[in-house]
C-alpha cells in the first residue's frame, strides 16, 4: 500500500539519526515550498485497509500514470510504524520528488535479501542527514524538532533546512490544514496553479488542467466500490481560470436532466442565476463580448449531453420571448413532430458564441422548444428522438446511473457532470489527458459512474467528486444475494460477522477444515487467510486491548488462547498454549464497559483469568472449580452487581462475584442442556435435557416449568423475549408456530435496527426461517440454506444482511429489503 498511496490522488486530476538542533517549526513549515500535491494521512492502517478492498483503486493501480507515482514513492515501503503524516509531491524542471513528514517514531528497515544497499551520514548546517542507497533508489532522512522527514531529493531537503528560520508560508495550505476533517481517512490539497510541472510530468499530454482553478482541498472517503471527494476550491480573480466564470453567481436547481435521453453517456449542466454576471466574468477572464450576449440574459441553466454520437444542447430560461424572436429570424424551415415544432436553422448562426467556453465549439442546425427550455441538435433525426424520449419519460433522471449519483450530490449546482465510464473517458480525452483517459478505458470499471459537482459560493466553491458502482435499485420486501465466497476446503466453523474498526462496517470470519481462518470484506473479498493449529472454539470476540479504537480478535482453539490483530498477526503475549487441550470457548468480560478486559480460559476444572496485558488477574480466587466446566463462563449484571456464571458437569450452577467468591448459593443440581444460560426477566434462565425450564433469581430462589421439551431442543432469550425450538414447534414469547417436520437448529435472537428477529434453520430440509418478535414470518422466508445464520447491518445503511453456510465449502450473504 505504501508504494501506491499517491496513485489514488491522481484520480483527482481526472477527477535513524537524531538532530542536534531543536526548533519550533510546525509540520507545514517543513513542507517543500514547491509542493504541488499534499496528502494528509490521518490513519495509515485504515487507509491501507480501505485501499486494499477498493475495487476502483485496484483496477487503476497498474495503469499509467499511476505506476509512475508508485515508482516515485517506492522508498516508503522501507518505513514502518507509520500512523499519520504529510506526504507531499513536488516537481522541478528535472524531476519529480516526494517528501514525507511525521511526528511518529518511525523505523527504517531493509530486507536481508537486498544486497545492493548502503547507509551513510551527511551534515547540512547543524543537522545529521542519513543517506540511503537501496538498489536503484537514493533517499534521505533527518529529524527536525521531533518531526521525522523522509525525502527523495537532497537539494529539496537542503531547501527545507535552509528555510527553517524564514519558512515560506503557504496561506491556502495552512487554511486547508486547519479546516480539514481529521475523521476522514485522508485529506488532499492540490496547488493547481503551480502544478503545471507536475501535471506535465505525470500526463505527457496535459491539456491545461492547471487553468481550471488555483487550489483544491478535499476530504477523502473510501468504500469497497466507491471513492468520494468533498471539499472546496478557489481561483484567483487576476488569473484566467475556468471557475472565475462563476464568480458572484449562485447555483440553481438543475432540471435539464429531465430532457436528456436515458441512453446518454455523459450529462453536463451549468447553473447560472445571473447570466449578465456570467458575461461580465467571461470578459474579465479574457473572452470577447458579442452583440448577441443580451439575447441569452434569461438563460438560467445550460445543459449539454452526448446522445447517439451527437451533442444536444438545452437552454432553460425564465423568459423565452427574446431568444424565440431571434430563432424565428434565423430559421429556414419548420416541421411538426409529435405536437412540437422542429426548426431548421441557418448555417453557422452566432447565438452559441456567448456560451463558449462552457459548451466548447459546437454548431447546431435544428431547434425546438418544450415549455421554457430550448433544445438544439446537429440533426433533425436526433432532435426528434430526444422529443420522443421526453414525451415517453425515457429520460436521464429515470436511470439507475442518475439515481446512484443523485444520492451523493446536492440538487443545485453551478457545474454538474454525471457520466458512465465511456462518457468519462471521452471527457478526460478532451479536457485533461488522453493518457489518463486510456488508463480508465483499460480498467474494469464499465459498471461504474462518475459524478462531479461545483457549487459557487462567496470567494470559493464547494466541490464534490465521486466514482461508484452503478447498482440497480433494490426491490423492497425482497431477499437477494449480496455475494458468496468459495473457501479452499469445507467449512469447520460457521461464519460470523465482526466489526471493521476503520469503517464501523461488518466483515466475516470463518474457518475451513484445513484450519485456515479467513477475514472476508463486506463485498466478498478475502482480506487474509491465516493457518491456525486447531479449530476455533465457539465465538470469536473482538476486544480493544490498547483502548485506541482498534479491535483485535480473541478466541481459543483446542489447546491455544490467541489474540490476532486486524491483519491476522498475533498480539503478544496472547499466544498461550495449554497441555492436554480440551479448552472451552473463550469468555470476555468488560465489567464497566471501560475496556479493562477479563479474558477467561477454562480447561476441565481450571479457570485462567487474564487482564489486557496477558497477566493472570491476582485478585480472582476461583482458580479451580468443583467439577469440570461445561462451557464458557458468562457474565451478567443485575442492578449494580456483577454475576459470573459457570455450568459444571456435576450439575452445579456456580454463581460468583468479580473476585470469584460465591455470590448466589444454588442448592439444587441440574442436568444442563447444551443451551447457554440467559438473563431473562432478571433471572438466570436455562433448560435441562429432560425438558424443564429453570429460572434462578439473584437470591438463589429456583422456579421451574416442565415444558416437556425434547432432549435436543433449543433455547435463546433476551431480557424480555424467550424463544424455544422443540421438535418442529417454535415458540416466541407466548406464540407458537408449527413448522414442517425436520431437524432444527437452536433459535437465535437478533436485535437489529430497533427490531427483533428470531431465526431457526431446518438442517434436514435445508431451510432458513426468520420471524419477528410477534412470531410473524419475515416476507420471502424460508429460503434455502444449510446452517444457522449470523445477522447484521453490514453497510450501516439501516438494512439487514445475514450470512450462512451454503455449500460445504462456501458461504453466502443475503440482503433483506
Amino acid at each position: 500500500m505504501r508504494l501506491t498511496l499517491l496513485s489514488l490522488v491522481i484520480i483527482l486530476i481526472g477527477t535513524s539519526c537524531t538532530s542536534e538542533k531543536q526548533s519550533e517549526n510546525s509540520i507545514l513549515d517543513l513542507a517543500p515550498s514547491n509542493a504541488t500535491l499534499v496528502l494528509k494521512i490521518n490513519d495509515f492502517e485504515r487507509l491501507s485497509s480501505e485501499l486494499s478492498t477498493n475495487e476502483i483503486y485496484n483496477s487503476l493501480a497498474s495503469k499509467k500514470p499511476f505506476v509512475a507515482i508508485k515508482n516515485i514513492i517506492s522508498p516508503i515501503q522501507h518505513v514502518t510504524n507509520m500512523t499519520k503524516g504529510l506526504l507531499a509531491l513536488s516537481a522541478d524542471s528535472l524531476q519529480l520528488d516526494f517528501t514525507y513528514i511525521s511526528t511518529d517514531s518511525l523505523n527504517f528497515t531493509v530486507p536481508d535479501n537486498i544486497n545492493n544497499k548502503s547507509i551513510q551520514t551527511l551534515r547540512i548546517n547543524e543537522y545529521n542527514i542519513t543517506k540511503y542507497e537501496i538498489e536503484k533508489n537514493t533517499f534521505y532522512s533527518t529529524i527536525i524538532n521531533k518531526h521525522w522527514i523522509f525525502c527523495s531529493s537532497l537539494s529539496l531537503l537542503k531547501n527545507i533546512i535552509n528555510s527553517l528560520d524564514n519558512p515560506i508560508k503557504n496561506e491556502s495550505l495552512q487554511q486547508f490544514y486547519n479546516v480539514s476533517d481529521s475523521e476522514k481517512v485522508a485529506n488532499i490539497w492540490v496547488d493547481v496553479e503551480k502544478g503545471k510541472l507536475l501535471f506535465d510530468k505525470l500526463l505527457t499530454d496535459n491539456q491545461g488542467f492547471s487553468n481550471f482553478t488555483s487550489w483544491i482541498s478535499l476530504d477523502l472517503t473510501l468504500n469497497d466500490s466507491e471513492i468520494l471527494f468533498n471539499g472546496v476550491t478557489a481561483s484567483k480573480a487576476d488569473k484566467n481560470q475556468f471557475l472565475n466564470l462563476f464568480n458572484d453567481t449562485k447555483p440553481i436547481l438543475n432540471k435539464t436532466w429531465n430532457f436528456s435521453p436515458s441512453s446518454t453517456n455523459i450529462y453536463t449542466s451549468f447553473g447560472i442565476d445571473d447570466f449578465k454576471k456570467y458575461i461580465q466574468n467571461k470578459t474579465l477572464n479574457g473572452h470577447s463580448a458579442t452583440n448577441l450576449d443580451s439575447l441569452l440574459h434569461t438563460v438560467e441553466e445550460i445543459g449539454i449531453t452526448e446522445y447517439d454520437n451527437e451533442s444536444v444542447l438545452f437552454l432553460r430560461t425564465y423568459g423565452t420571448a427574446t431568444l424565440l424572436d431571434y430563432i424565428n429570424e434565423e430559421k429556414i424551415a419548420t416541421e411538426e413532430f409529435s405536437g412540437h415544432e422542429i426548426w431548421e436553422l441557418k448555417p453557422n448562426i452566432k447565438i452559441f458564441s456567448p456560451l463558449s467556453p462552457l459548451i466548447g465549439e459546437h454548431a447546431f442546425e435544428y431547434a425546438s422548444i418544450i415549455e421554457n427550455t430550448f433544445l438544439f441538435s446537429q440533426s433533425k433525426r436526433t432532435l426528434a428522438s430526444v422529443i420522443t424520449r421526453i414525451k415517453t419519460g425515457d429520460t436521464f433522471d429515470q436511470t439507475t446511473l442518475f439515481k446512484n449519483a443523485e444520492n451523493n450530490l446536492t440538487s443545485s449546482s453551478s457545474v454538474l457532470s454525471i457520466s458512465n465510464l465511456k462518457g468519462f473517458v471521452s471527457l478526460l480525452n478532451k479536457s485533461v489527458s488522453k493518457t489518463l483517459g486510456a488508463s480508465f478505458q483499460e480498467s474494469k470499471l464499465n459498471d461504474y459512474l462518475v459524478g462531479s459537482q461545483i457549487i459557487a459560493d462567496a470567494n470559493f466553491s464547494h466541490i464534490n467528486f465521486l466514482i461508484k458502482k452503478n447498482t440497480k435499485e433494490e426491490k423492497q420486501n425482497s431477499v437477494s444475494s449480496a455475494f458468496e465466497v468459495l473457501l479452499d476446503s469445507d467449512l469447520a466453523t460457521l461464519p460470523q460477522f465482526v466489526t471493521n474498526h476503520n469503517s464501523g462496517k461488518k466483515e466475516i470470519l470463518v474457518q475451513d477444515q484445513e484450519n485456515n481462518l479467513y477475514l472476508i470484506s463486506n463485498s466478498g473479498k478475502t482480506l487474509w487467510k491465516k493457518q491456525l493449529n486447531g479449530t476455533v472454539q465457539g465465538k470469536i470476540h473482538q476486544v480493544d486491548l490498547f483502548k485506541n479504537g482498534k479491535l483485535q480478535f480473541a478466541f481459543t482453539t483446542n489447546n491455544e488462547f490467541l489474540i490476532l490483530d486486524r491483519n491476522g498477526k498475533a498480539v503478544n503475549p496472547f499466544t498461550k498454549k495449554y497441555s492436554g487441550g480440551n479448552l472451552n470457548p473463550l469468555a470476555v468480560f468488560d465489567y464497566e464497559g471501560n475496556k479493562n478486559y477479563r479474558l477467561v480460559v477454562t480447561q476441565g476444572k481450571k479457570v485462567f483469568m487474564y487482564n489486557s496485558k496477558g497477566d493472570i488477574v491476582k485478585g480472582f480466587t476461583y482458580h479451580t472449580a468443583e467439577a469440570n466446566i461445561l462451557d464458557a463462563p458468562q457474565h451478567f449484571r443485575i442492578g449494580k452487581r456483577d454475576y459470573l456464571v459457570f455450568k459444571l458437569d456435576n450439575g452445579q450452577l456456580k454463581i460468583t462475584n468479580r473476585v470469584g467468591k460465591t455470590r448466589v448459593s444454588v442448592k439444587d443440581k441440574f442436568s444442563f442442556s447444551d443451551n447457554d444460560i440467559q438473563l431473562h426477566q432478571n433471572k438466570f434462565t436455562f433448560t435441562s435435557i429432560d425438558g424443564i425450564l429453570f429460572q434462578v433469581d439473584s437470591q438463589g430462589k429456583i422456579s421451574s416449568s416442565n415444558l416437556n421439551l425434547a432432549k435436543d431442543h433449543g433455547m435463546d432469550a433476551t431480557s424480555r423475549t424467550l424463544a424455544i425450538m422443540n421438535d418442529n414447534t417454535l415458540q416466541i414469547r407466548n406464540k407458537k408456530i408449527e413448522l414442517e417436520l425436520g431437524v432444527y437448529s437452536k433459535p437465535i435472537i437478533f436485535y437489529l435496527n430497533d427490531k427483533i428477529y428470531v431465526s431457526v434453520t431446518d438442517i434436514q430440509n435445508q431451510k432458513i426461517y426468520l420471524f419477528d418478535s410477534q412470531a410473524e414470518s419475515i416476507p420471502n422466508f424460508p429460503i434455502y440454506g444449510s446452517s444457522s445464520i449470523d445477522m447484521a447491518d453490514i453497510n450501516l445503511n439501516k438494512k439487514a444482511e445475514f450470512v450462512y453456510k451454503d455449500q460445504d465449502n462456501s458461504i453466502k450473504v443475503l440482503k433483506i429489503r
